[in-house]
């Protein structure tokens, strides 16, 4: 494996769930933020053919072969310099908008894996509630299709099952989670992205008039996330579980859901 990833063995016993979750783990987030915080100077529109939606989808949920980060990029970047019309469209964008020539590599590579990492683990987030959801409604013994992919994230659907799509929607201390009234049965799954230290030092701080604030957002998060031991953000099973009960009622789903937002918002 690329790097200094350790990626869990694969023990048949587990569930893909399971495997997911001690994937998750294993990121060192902690490393990769530090080396591409800065990394900023490749954010133009990418040409179709750049776009690494596919190639995420294709191995972390139709082949569940769990790459680290390090990995999938060298196999996606591998990809588009073999592939005659992805080279093409690479070669297209860098004397587009750098005018530069492909072989100059140093400098775009950063830049363009910094983008790609900022993908990746968004698209990361969005595959663990579908891989909870799948385990929930297996243990459930429901058989319930869920979809996601390339084409569904294209039309701003991270996931879809009977006729009902979800947003994975990112919510700060300061931003409430997207409405999703703009399309007939999207449903917004609230994700916080709280600074949970930042949270426990104000609520602790003598200067902090409206402790109950952060104590009610702190209890919130509890309630419905878990933090892995490298810091990722993970769905617990009782908030999905809300999801899956309630999925054959979508008048009753979305009330669900808007109360889970005003108890994070």
């Amino acid at each position: 494996m690329g790097g200094n990833e350790e990626i869990p063995e694969m023990i048949e016993s587990l569930t893909d769930f399971e495997r997911f979750r001690r994937f998750l783990e294993s990121i060192p987030l902690d490393k990769h933020r530090e080396e591409l915080k800065n990394v900023k100077w490749v954010e133009q529109d990418l040409y179709k053919e750049l776009l690494p939606l596919e190639s995420i989808f294709k191995y972390y949920w139709e082949t569940r072969e769990f790459l680290s980060f390090e990995d999938w990029f060298e196999n996606f970047l591998r990809e588009i310099n073999t592939i005659p019309e992805k080279k093409e469209a690479l070669e297209k964008f860098k004397r587009y908008y750098f005018n530069r020539e492909l072989g100059e590599n140093d400098w775009f590579r950063k830049g363009f894996k910094a983008r790609m990492y900022r993908t990746w683990i968004s698209l990361l987030t969005q595959l663990d509630f579908c891989y909870v959801f799948e385990y929930v409604a297996s243990r459930k013994g429901l058989n319930l299709q869920l979809v996601c992919n390339a084409d569904l994230d294209a039309k701003g659907i991270d996931a879809m099952v009977n006729d009902i799509g979800f947003q994975i929607a990112k919510i700060s201390e300061r931003k409430e989670a997207r409405a999703g009234k703009t399309k007939k049965k999207i449903v917004p799954i609230p994700y916080a992205v709280f600074n949970l230290e930042a949270m426990k030092r104000r609520m602790e701080s003598p200067r902090t008039r409206k402790k109950e604030e952060y104590i009610r957002k702190l209890k919130a998060f509890d309630k419905y996330f878990s933090l892995l031991k490298n810091g990722f953000v993970v769905f617990k099973e009782e908030y999905i579980e809300l999801v899956v009960d309630n999925i054959n009622d979508y008048e009753a789903l979305k009330k669900i859901i808007a109360e889970i937002n005003l108890e994070l918002a």
